[in-house]
């Protein structure tokens, strides 16, 4: 259970850098072994990537530009969701207006960083600082 949670919280790039050593090890000639190599250099640079974007959320969460900045890409992106929502629902014939390529595809993504990382990271804290309460 616990390897589940992990790799759902890592987006499974634990398993991926488990799975890409193995490979290394099992490899029986040197195209195999540099293959390999070179999925665990991009795994590695995934991490490495990820670490450095939290860097940056922490150094710019307490500025009020960022705050701001944020709550305008976030209002305007869950605005638009609920208008499309509530048309497509209720058929007020608002003909809400889809954003144009390729911003229409990122509208997800753009929903989830800000709202599912977020949830994400508050489940983890809570389960934390329970564990922490218990000693």
């Amino acid at each position: 259970m616990w390897p589940a949670i992990i790799n759902w919280v890592t987006g499974s790039l634990i398993s991926q850098i488990t799975a890409a050593y193995k490979a290394k090890l099992a490899a029986s000639n040197e195209t195999e072994r540099l293959i390999a190599d070179v999925a665990i250099k991009d795994i590695e640079r995934q991490m490495a990537d990820r670490t450095a974007a939290k860097e940056i959320r922490r150094a710019t969460a307490g500025f009020w530009e960022m705050r701001a900045l944020t709550a305008i890409i976030a209002g305007c992106a869950a605005m638009h969701f609920a208008l499309v929502t509530l048309d497509t629902c209720f058929d007020f014939a608002w003909n809400v207006a889809a954003y144009p390529k390729p911003f229409d595809e990122w509208e997800g993504a753009i929903l989830l960083s800000f709202f599912g990382v977020q949830a994400i990271g508050q489940g983890v804290s809570a389960i934390a600082f329970a564990i922490r309460g218990r000693k």
